[in-house]
């Protein structure tokens, strides 16, 4: 993956002016894994993730992202393979106080482009707020279209079969205009 400098606005109850918060997104390395597991267990107790253990995340940093800010996290998300041709965007989160400023588009950017780099036909992800993904070109599926995520999670989640979540999926390996000239990649 690629390292990438963006400047993003940052928004807040009292000061809605936007003031440039310069942020790095960068692969996450061995000691990114304790802010990243508090970012996501942060955000599990408010429904937003489902949970990981503080192992499992060590287990995968290499596959993460990190929005970074003078060696603070800021933000991650993961790109994850489910099978040979479909990878999944997982734990995807901005910090509460750092939300509303573009660092998580710009994490969803960069696992995109990752992906792409790595030849992963397919791309998705499950998600309570699907504006952002398809504003970049995903499309909302039904979820059986994803099966390998159906077998690889979803039957052992205490949500199966009542998921409030929207599956999301982009077809990589389509090029610029898509099948039929229609669909938008980045």
């Amino acid at each position: 993956m690629v390292q990438t400098q963006t400047s993003t606005p940052r928004h807040t109850a009292r000061n809605r002016a936007s003031a440039a918060v310069s942020v790095t997104i960068r692969p996450a390395e061995r000691p990114d894994a304790d802010a990243i597991s508090q970012l996501v267990t942060a955000n599990v107790g408010l429904g937003h993730l489902l949970p990981r253990t503080p192992q499992e995340i060590v287990r995968h940093v290499p596959r993460f992202l990190v929005a970074a800010r003078d060696d603070t996290v800021l933000g991650c998300g993961e790109l994850a393979p489910l099978s040979d041709t479909l990878s999944e965007v997982r734990s995807l989160v901005v910090a509460a106080g750092s939300r509303g400023g573009g660092i998580g588009t710009a994490v969803l950017r960069a696992l995109v482009a990752g992906a792409r780099q790595e030849g992963v036909p397919r791309l998705c992800a499950f998600t309570h707020v699907p504006h952002s993904f398809v504003a970049l070109g995903f499309s909302i599926v039904p979820h059986t279209w994803l099966p390998e995520k159906i077998m690889t999670d979803c039957q052992g989640c205490e949500w199966f079969r009542r998921c409030e979540q929207y599956a999301v999926v982009i077809e990589l390996g389509w090029g610029q205009s898509g099948p039929r000239g229609t669909a938008r990649t980045i």
